[in-house]
């Protein structure tokens, strides 16, 4: 579901490595993606399982979409990290990364659904995983791009217009 996602976001980390560096971190086993969500309790979609069986996470030196890694989840959640969120809503709620917009990517435990909570407290849904990494792809690409471009990202890009 998410490969062309990760193949995109490493050819412009590539492309334009003078701008942007994302640095993937070595994918999860089912194995241990299911001993995460007994260790911790968190049932996670199996949106987000089949991201972290590609990269357990990412980083980047820009202010874009970040994805934590499962240990790095898994200590904030039993270290209590999450409390800054709502009084009394912390344990609601997991903080997967940055949403690239100056926000953190949350998900909710229950539900399984996932939200953008913003700096000033504001919480938007985010339809998918795929539409959030859609919408990071374009704003990495439009902050980089030569003035020609690169035929698969922007074939990539047309083919996602309704995800932007």
């Amino acid at each position: 579901m998410f490969t062309e996602e990760i193949e995109i976001m490493k050819l412009l980390s590539e492309k334009y490595s003078d701008d942007i560096r994302i640095f993937f971190k070595s994918p999860k086993s089912i194995d241990e993606i299911i001993s995460f969500e007994k260790e911790t309790g968190i049932r996670l979609p199996d949106d987000i399982k089949e991201l972290y069986n590609l990269t357990n996470g990412f980083d980047s030196n820009i202010a874009y979409m970040n994805l934590w890694s499962l240990e790095t989840i898994k200590k904030h959640f039993n270290e209590g990290y999450n409390d800054w969120i709502e009084e009394g809503d912390s344990d609601k709620y997991i903080v997967l990364g940055s949403d690239g917009s100056c926000g953190y990517l949350l998900m909710e435990i229950a539900a399984g659904k996932y939200l953008s909570y913003g700096d000033e407290g504001e919480v938007m849904p985010i339809d998918s995983i795929k539409d959030l990494l859609c919408w990071n792809i374009d704003h990495i690409y439009d902050s980089v791009r030569d003035f020609e471009g690169d035929d698969k990202v922007n074939n990539y890009l047309e083919r996602n217009a309704d995800r932007l």
